[in-house]
């Protein structure tokens, strides 16, 4: 569930669009694993400026390599939303790629670059590319028997559409559950 602070041009604190994915994958694999299937986005944002108000759907597929002996993790998310529903606003038609490289320390530490790049199919060519770079730094460690990574990060966009902001500092706290 994101939650959101966005400083301009009004200052929000809420609730984002959620967007889960689904994979179907390889029963067996090892190394490079890979998977396809449908991702929605549904309007969950608590204000205009922290969501699209549109039910949106499209396909996802990954391309991943994890390998228990090694102490990289390396991988690409590409997901497609159309918006099929929703309130009257600019339709979605949004490409997200998102390359992730991370090294794991024995300790449980990890670095890792992890951007998300998006490009607005709706917008004029200009104004349609998000491009962000920067660092994450995370920590995995057990709380009462269960597996949490802790993660701070922070990207400045190399390209973006005016009115969206320069920079951004990501906080994530995610659940982990061995297979």
């Amino acid at each position: 569930m994101p939650v959101t602070f966005s400083p301009d041009p009004q200052r929000r604190l809420g609730l984002g669009d959620v967007q889960p994915s689904f994979f179907l994958t390889p029963a067996r694999s090892t190394g490079w694993i890979w998977g396809a299937g449908p991702a929605l986005q549904f309007p969950t944002a608590t204000s205009n400026e922290l969501g699209t108000g549109k039910w949106s759907a499209g396909p996802t597929g990954a391309l991943v390599y994890s390998d228990r002996d090694s102490p990289w993790f390396a991988g690409i998310l590409i997901t497609q939303l159309w918006s099929f529903a929703g309130a009257p606003r600019t339709a979605v038609n949004q490409t997200s790629t998102e390359v992730d490289l991370s090294y794991n320390f024995e300790s449980g530490w990890y670095i890792q670059t992890d951007p998300t790049i998006t490009y607005d199919w709706s917008a004029t060519p200009r104004q349609a590319l998000i491009l962000p770079v920067g660092i994450d730094v995370g920590k995995v460690t057990k709380i009462g028997g269960q597996d949490i990574s802790f993660q701070l990060g922070a990207y400045d966009a190399l390209k973006s559409p005016a009115g969206i902001a320069q920079w951004i500092i990501r906080a994530q706290i995610t659940f982990l559950f061995p297979r």
